[in-house]
């Protein structure tokens, strides 16, 4: 009889546990069935239209004032059709921020209605510079920026056009970036670099032609010297200065033009 209720108890308890087995798939299929209607609904969302970039009228652009917007519209790294929610918002700023003319890029979403906010901070350019690229302008640390990316100009806005910087080329960047703050504090108007051989900068300022020579070291001592002689033409006429010497700042020499020639007509006496 205790054999009996034994094997009575055992196969109830066999039968309890293949029902909660049962409950237990039934419950994770449920789940799984769920989840993938939600992933399902989830890419038909992002699927819809709605939330899609067809086109550059779904971008607003900001903060550009150099820039033309067209043309950064045209700069966009961006194909078309567009998921916004596929898009990679940081992908696409640091994309931007290879384009010559931008420091930094922010990006930001908006769903209703599906747009892209983009705003740009530009580089500063500050002087005018002519490369194997062509014309254009550099910014305070010295990056080349060709003119074409701020064409067509605008009317009101006023670009550099001093100081000049003749053949200006990567090898420039660093002594750029000495220099420039030093023609701001130059008691002497600097007006252009040349830059065009390597074995003589050349600079123009108000009292003449100053070569520096191939040492960029002893630059900021050669534009103190520069300073000290602010008033030579005073002592000797600007027109008679074929070109002051600064490559020894130490010890600085003076070029002078040849003396013209008397007229031949000049040695004639008058009767």
């Amino acid at each position: 009889m205790t054999d009996l209720i034994v094997s009575d108890s055992l196969k109830n308890r066999r039968q309890a546990l293949k029902s909660q087995r049962r409950l237990k798939v039934w419950q994770s299929l449920w789940r799984i069935s769920v989840l993938l209607g939600m992933v399902g609904g989830l890419f038909w969302l992002m699927s819809r239209p709605e939330w899609t970039i067809r086109d550059k009228s779904q971008i607003t652009l900001s903060g550009n004032k150099f820039i033309p917007s067209g043309k950064l519209y045209g700069l966009l790294p961006l194909s078309y059709p567009q998921s916004i929610w596929q898009l990679s918002t940081q992908d696409l700023g640091e994309k931007m921020e290879t384009i010559p003319p931008l420091a930094r890029v922010e990006i930001t979403r908006q769903l209703f209605p599906a747009q892209l906010n983009i705003a740009v901070q530009e580089k500063q350019p500050i002087a005018i510079a002519v490369s194997n690229e062509g014309k254009g302008f550099l910014d305070k640390e010295g990056n080349f920026i060709a003119q074409s990316f701020y064409e067509p100009i605008k009317p009101a806005l006023k670009l550099p056009n001093s100081p000049k910087f003749l053949g200006y080329s990567p090898q420039y960047q660093k002594f750029w970036r000495k220099i420039y703050p030093l023609l701001q504090s130059s008691p002497v108007k600097i007006s252009m670099i040349d830059g065009r051989s390597s074995t003589n900068l050349i600079l123009v300022t108000e009292i003449g032609q100053v070569h520096l020579g191939a040492d960029m070291n002893q630059l900021t001592k050669q534009i103190q010297t520069l300073a000290r002689m602010k008033k030579l033409p005073s002592r000797i006429p600007s027109h008679r200065i074929a070109y002051i010497d600064l490559s020894n700042p130490a010890s600085p020499s003076i070029q002078l033009k040849a003396a013209p020639k008397p007229s031949l007509l000049s040695n004639i006496k008058k009767p």
